[in-house]
């Protein structure tokens, strides 16, 4: 699929919600989620974060190019490598529902339930025990992120 696509109408990922986990390992996202057409999406997975995180082509394109800016050649192969290697590809039919792959569930312990975390232009599937566990509990530092980037 095109860039052009799904730019337009490319929705802002906010909020945070709970859904459950349907046969085949399918999530319904929320309705302001979902694009106009049925979309190509990638998931990625990221362990130390205990979550699987998910992009629009136009958002991995975007961070493709950052990794030009900010990467010597070595790292950016690394990484392209790490990506390329671990990142699914999947599909957000019309319906607003995606399938996680068997081996993300496995290896983040997502059965029942998931929680879906906003983050603007992309957001983040975790398992009800890895949210709870990694929620950030440091308003504190937080705010400094926040600050930082002048908001």
């Amino acid at each position: 699929m095109s860039d052009e696509k799904q730019s337009p109408a490319t929705p802002s990922f906010a909020g945070e919600f709970r859904h459950k986990v349907e046969g085949r390992n399918r999530i319904t996202i929320p309705a302001r989620w979902r694009f106009e057409e049925e979309v190509e999406i990638f998931l990625l997975p990221k362990q130390a974060r205990r979550c699987i995180t998910v992009l629009t082509r136009a958002e991995l394109e975007k961070v493709k190019s950052e990794l030009r800016e900010r990467l010597t050649p070595d790292e950016r192969l690394d990484v392209l490598e790490t990506i390329g290697s671990t990142i699914r590809q999947t599909t957000l039919d019309k319906g607003g529902r995606i399938t996680i792959p068997d081996e993300f569930c496995k290896a983040f312990k997502i059965a029942r339930e998931v929680v879906l975390v906003g983050a603007l232009d992309r957001f983040n599937i975790w398992s009800i025990a890895d949210y709870e566990a990694n929620k950030p509990a440091d308003p504190v530092r937080r705010d400094a992120h926040m600050r930082k980037a002048g908001l």
